[in-house]
């Protein structure tokens, strides 16, 4: 198993099949641990099992992503399973295939609330968890290239023990 995405967490919604399932096999198999979601128990727990079979980690959080409550229980899972948050990938959604002369208000807002509302009530319910872990990620000690662009001080009183020069490099033109 590769180990590029090594200790991430990602939430994948709709990943219990199609090409949400192949988003979580891909990411599982870079060393991602991963949250499933779908509607219905069955597809996820078995890209839950595919996951697990392939050496990966993997835990199911059914339901549906316009649930009101559904954010708050799916960024929880990632928290309280895998103690982080790394990842959003919002792919649930479906097409209600309708000329637009004859579809409803109600099929348009149900359109939007997968495709538009519950992405943002994910993004929303994961904000103040990933402030926390990255404010507690810029208390650790500061490592390769992050410590270099932090400030001069702190470049300069890492670099006199590394026998690198004591000014920082200039940031590259596309940081202005």
């Amino acid at each position: 198993m590769n180990t590029k995405l090594d200790g991430k967490v990602a939430l994948i919604t709709g990943s219990g099949r199609g090409i949400g399932r192949s988003i979580a096999l891909k990411l599982a198999s870079e060393g991602a641990r991963v949250v499933i979601n779908d509607l219905d128990d069955a597809p996820a727990q078995e890209t839950v099992q595919a996951i697990r079979a392939a050496g990966g980690q993997a835990v199911a959080c059914v339901g549906n992503v316009t649930a009101p409550d559904f954010a708050e229980r799916f960024v929880g899972t990632a928290v309280n399973e895998f103690q982080g948050l790394d990842i959003i990938i919002n792919n649930a959604g479906y097409t209600w295939d309708n000329v637009i002369q004859k579809m409803s208000d109600e099929q348009w807002y149900a359109m939007m609330d997968c495709h538009l509302t519950a992405p943002f009530r994910i993004l929303r319910a994961a904000q103040p968890v990933i402030r926390e872990l990255s404010q507690d990620r810029r208390r650790r000690p500061a490592t390769a290239r992050c410590a270099r662009w932090s400030t001069s001080r702190r470049w300069q009183a890492s670099s006199a023990t590394r026998g690198r020069p004591t000014t920082p490099p200039p940031r590259p033109a596309s940081w202005a």
